[in-house]
């Protein structure tokens, strides 16, 4: 199907994916959070912080997970964690072999500082947005996530 056939309807939703996928990676954005929570840290090493802000010690797999990481890249980021204080890495009590990593008290403050940034300027982007807006706004998002994901990709 070309872009023509796609109709502009389809068009302008990928102009705004685009737009929001563009938005979302900016270095420039992620700066800018970084400096209102008070941590001079990397994108990707607020990434892996941010998923700690319920204070949970998760393991090197589900931090790869949830921030969309490989094994190594998490890795990468917990070490700068550590080293800067904001993590501590420690034995599952459950299975020897699975190491957790753990919010320290400054990590967790951290962490939540940004969660609650992130909540904030979300809320306030949407401050002219009536409530039935951005409830279909939340429906329609997770609706073409759950349908991208379960659409394959076609050959021309």
């Amino acid at each position: 199907m070309s872009a023509v056939e796609a109709g502009p309807d389809v068009e302008s939703v990928r102009l705004g994916l685009h737009r929001l996928q563009r938005l979302l990676a900016s270095r420039r954005s992620w700066s800018a959070l970084a400096t209102a929570a008070g941590v001079e840290l990397p994108q990707q090493v607020i990434q892996v912080l941010q998923v700690l802000h319920d204070g949970e010690a998760r393991s090197m797999a589900e931090l790869g997970r949830l921030v969309r990481m490989d094994a190594a890249a998490v890795s990468r980021q917990a070490r700068l964690l550590e080293e800067r204080g904001l993590v501590v890495r420690r034995q599952s009590p459950n299975h020897g072999r699975i190491v957790l990593i753990e919010p320290t008290p400054e990590g967790l403050a951290a962490a939540r500082r940004l969660h609650d940034l992130r909540n904030r300027h979300l809320h306030d982007a949407l401050a002219s947005w009536t409530v039935a807006e951005r409830d279909t706004l939340g429906t329609l998002l997770l609706r073409l996530v759950d349908d991208l994901q379960g659409t394959p990709h076609r050959r021309p």
